[in-house]
Order: structure tokens, then sequence, then C-alpha cells
């Protein structure tokens, strides 16, 4: 199969999903019986010492970590295998004792970091990304490019309050590969922060790039300046990113769901609406009007203008 060997696929079929949570993020496991887990993510994700998960909210379940990684996560299969076979160290080379408490865990390190930024900058600017929101990230310090192995990836820092980077989600220029760095923790999410740090609004995508294309979008239409909210990105779908900002930034007022205009983000969205709503912020449903998530709806948008005869 392109991209990848039989080799690396027997080896990312050989790691289970306890192994690869254990190692990966065990944070994300809770303890619910002498032999089975759930996740913090997925409540409903129920992982068993005996190597295998089922997931009952969608009835999808598995046997190893390459079947958690395309069923849950749905990373395509080259991306997932690739992705478990650059684990460091790998996890099929670490002598597990599936049934044995949590002890270690990979500590975060940032991915290292390559002199220039080229190869994301032609990436991201093919994504439709504009120059403006694109260069205030690289000043920021929450973008920057990595290399691992011949492929260059995106590095999207997910930092704590005192701008620490404690998560960082990597994309890949080619194809549709993508993770997080091992040791990230998914309650700090990617985030582009207002003008002002007394800003009441936040919109809220599931990936980085969505996040930058909603950007682009405020941008491109020139009635309220770009930085006028926060752009937060949850790294996927889960509640403690949310949580994490909205806890250090007591100021929100109004939230808008910006998530995938698919059964997955639709579900999770509305699970947001209510549990905000409950709390007393002002919440509004905004999935893209056109394509599957902001990034299609960017580029859709930008196609049309392109096509628009001038008059």
């Amino acid at each position: 199969m392109r991209g990848v060997n039989k080799a690396q696929i027997e080896a990312a079929r050989q790691i289970s999903v306890l192994e690869y949570f254990q190692i990966y993020m065990p944070q994300e496991l809770v303890k619910i019986s002498p032999h089975d887990f759930r996740t913090q993510t997925h409540s409903s994700l129920v992982i068993s010492d005996n190597g295998l998960f089922h997931w009952f909210s969608k009835d999808l379940g598995g046997r190893n970590a390459l079947d958690y990684l395309l069923k849950v996560e749905q990373m395509d299969f080259v991306g997932a295998v690739r992705h478990l076979n650059l684990l460091e160290p790998p996890l099929n080379s670490l002598p597990l004792a599936p049934s044995l408490p949590i002890k270690s865990s990979i500590p975060f390190r940032l991915p290292p970091k390559d002199p220039d930024y080229k190869a994301i900058q032609r990436y991201l600017f093919h994504r439709g990304i504009s120059s403006k929101v694109f260069q205030f990230c690289i000043d920021a310090g929450i973008l920057y490019q990595t290399t691992h192995g011949q492929h260059k990836n995106c590095v999207f820092l997910g930092l704590d309050v005192d701008g620490i980077p404690r998560a960082a989600f990597l994309r890949g220029c080619e194809g549709s590969w993508r993770c997080d760095a091992p040791g990230s923790q998914k309650k700090y999410g990617f985030l582009i922060p207002a003008e002002h740090d007394n800003c009441t609004t936040v919109a809220i995508f599931e990936a980085p790039i969505d996040a930058l294309s909603g950007a682009c979008l405020m941008q491109h239409q020139r009635k309220t300046p770009w930085r006028s909210q926060f752009y937060l990105s949850l790294g996927g779908l889960n509640f403690q990113a949310v949580e994490y900002f909205l806890k250090t930034h007591p100021q929100i007022r109004h939230i808008q769901l910006c998530l995938d205009n698919d059964e997955r983000g639709r579900a999770f969205s509305s699970r947001l609406f209510v549990s905000l709503s409950e709390k007393g912020y002002r919440v509004t449903d905004c999935p893209p009007q056109i394509g599957k998530d902001y990034n299609e709806q960017l580029l859709l948008q930008k196609q049309q203008l392109t096509r628009t005869p001038i008059r």
C-alpha cells in the first residue's frame, strides 16, 4: 500500500488500544471496573484489559489501536499506520501489563522546529488561509513547521494560561495525516487569541485549520475586525478544551459552535449547545453554510469569488 509497507501495518496491528492510551494519553483513561476503562472525551467508549474496545453510543468496536484510530478518531489508514509507527518509544517494544494500574506516560515534548516555514506556508495557502492570519499565528508562536522523516508537518500549539505549550497538534503537508504529539493534554486547545483580553465571544471549531479558516472568513467579510473574537480548536470532539478555556476566560458570554456539518459534528454541537446554554451562556449554532467544515466553506467561497464576472 502506498505510503506504508506490510511490516509497518503488522507492527501497528500489534498495539492494543489500552497500551496506546496507557503510554500516549493516560490522562484520558478513567477506571470504571477492575477490568474496564472509559475515556474523558467519550464517556460511552469502554476499553477492556483484554485488548477490546466498544463505543456504545455509536455501536462501534475493535481489538487494537489501529481500529481505534480508524473508527473513533476517523484517521485514514495510511495516516493511522504512520502515526503508530512514529511514536517514540515504539509502543510494541514496551512490555506492558494491561491489567496493572497506569504508572507512567510519555512526557510532552515539542516536535523539533524547522529553521523555516516554507512548506507549511505553501500548504496552508493552498488550503485558502490568508497571509495575514498565517503570519499572525507564526509571530504569536502558536504555529511552526517540523520535519519527521521526509515529511513536513504543521505544528499547532495548545498553550496554558502562562503561555507554556502543553499540546501539539500535527497536520501533514501531504495526504491527510494528522496526530497529536505524544504527551499532549487534550484540555489545551489551539487558540487564536482575540485582540483584547476582555473580549466576550469565542468561536469553537474541531480542527486547527478550521479555526484559521473561520478567522479568514471573518477577515474577508470586513464587517468586523477578524480578531474581535477568540478562535478555539478542540483538536477533535472533546469537552475538556471547552471547559478549560471557559474556566480561564470567565468574561466569555457568547459562544459560537462552528463544528463540522456531519453526523458526529452535529451531535456533539447539540450536546454542547444544551450544556452551555444551561450554564447561562448565549450559544449560537453556526455550522458551515456550505461544505463539510469551515475550511471547505472557505475554499468554496473563494472559488465562487474567482468565478464571479466583473460588471
